[in-house]
């Protein structure tokens, strides 16, 4: 079983430094594309959530009187 374990670890190549720079660069190409349109949407973000729990709200308190 060890000789097995042993075969397969040499065999397994790991991420080449160039590998995890070019991941890193597509993610923050993401980061930088989404987050302005993330910071623009946060005031209707918010309303939508203060509908919601005033919904929940009313919910609750119908359920309980």
């Amino acid at each position: 079983m060890k000789k097995i374990i042993v075969k397969y670890l040499k065999n397994n190549r790991a991420f080449t430094l160039i590998e995890m720079i070019i991941v890193l660069l597509v993610i923050s190409v993401l980061l930088v594309v989404s987050l302005p349109n993330i910071s623009s949407q946060s005031s209707s973000i918010n309303a939508k959530g203060c509908q919601a729990f005033q919904h929940i709200i009313v919910f609750i308190s119908n359920m309980t009187f």
